[in-house]
């Protein structure tokens, strides 16, 4: 049975990487140590952003850059879970939908951090688009063993309260509409008839599965979904039910490698 190549580990391996290595050796693997010095070619002006030496992924990253410094302000990071990585992805891909038609869509709008990043691309553009953002705003109100997993408990996720994300998203000339309450119920709430971009993070099976109809149905050409936790075990329940909603309609979804997201893009060729 072949168990791989084994490599010779460089000079400089940390005590971790030593040890790491004594347990896959008999397996026939070894950790490479990574060298301590990363050279980043004068030709990119911003190398700073770029993973510290010892980051394994030594990936750009360009949400930690001055220019990103606004996903990371208090406002923002004081009420939303999503990593910075996460926020970049959302911003960017909100931006590259701006000039399509319609509203915008949230399902899970948590404690309001993500819907104000959205928020913040439509007043830079100049965008008078309406946001539709959905959530109980009391934590799962409703869920579903088998398709949630038995670790999901009533209440949880329980984020910033209606009257507290109001006055986070309160904002002179833009129209943010909040629903509060259970989805699907809540989904006829919502008057867009267009959908340009979307965000759906409620982690659960069922709201997850009607909030990618909803917007599937109203996406317009071009337009944009971006789903929050695709890739996270923890929220397999969300994935089995975008698969569903996108493979029924010949969509395909697309993993943000990295940040567990995913997003999918109606181009015309799919568009219905």
């Amino acid at each position: 049975m072949n168990t791989g190549t084994v490599v010779k580990p460089q000079p400089g391996a940390t005590a971790v990487e030593r040890f790491v290595n004594r347990l896959l050796r008999p397996v026939g693997r070894l950790v490479l140590a990574f060298p301590r010095r990363q050279v980043i070619p004068p030709e990119i002006p911003d190398s700073g952003v770029y993973g510290i030496p010892d980051d394994l992924p030594r990936l750009y990253q360009p949400w930690f850059s001055p220019e990103n410094a606004s996903l990371l302000r208090p406002e923002v990071k004081a009420n939303t879970l999503l990593s910075p990585e996460k926020l970049y992805s959302l911003r960017q891909m909100a931006r590259t939908s701006i000039g399509v038609p319609g509203d915008i869509f949230e399902a899970g709008a948590g404690s309001g951090g993500s819907t104000r990043v959205i928020l913040d691309v439509l007043q830079e553009a100049g965008s008078t688009k309406r946001i539709w953002s959905l959530d109980t705003f009391e934590g799962y109100q409703k869920i579903d063993p088998a398709k949630d997993g038995a670790h999901v408990q009533l209440a949880g996720c329980r984020c910033a309260s209606l009257a507290d994300v109001t006055r986070l998203l309160s904002t002179p000339n833009q129209q943010v509409v909040l629903i509060p309450g259970l989805i699907p119920g809540t989904l006829s709430q919502v008057k867009a008839q267009a959908i340009s971009f979307a965000h759906i993070d409620v982690n659960l099976h069922e709201p997850t599965l009607a909030s990618t109809e909803f917007v599937l149905d109203r996406l317009s050409p071009w337009g944009i979904v971006v789903f929050d936790d695709y890739a996270w075990p923890a929220t397999y329940g969300a994935r089995t039910a975008i698969d569903q909603a996108c493979r029924s309609r010949g969509l395909n979804v697309t993993v943000v490698a990295h940040t567990g997201q995913a997003f999918l893009i109606n181009s015309p060729r799919s568009a219905r």
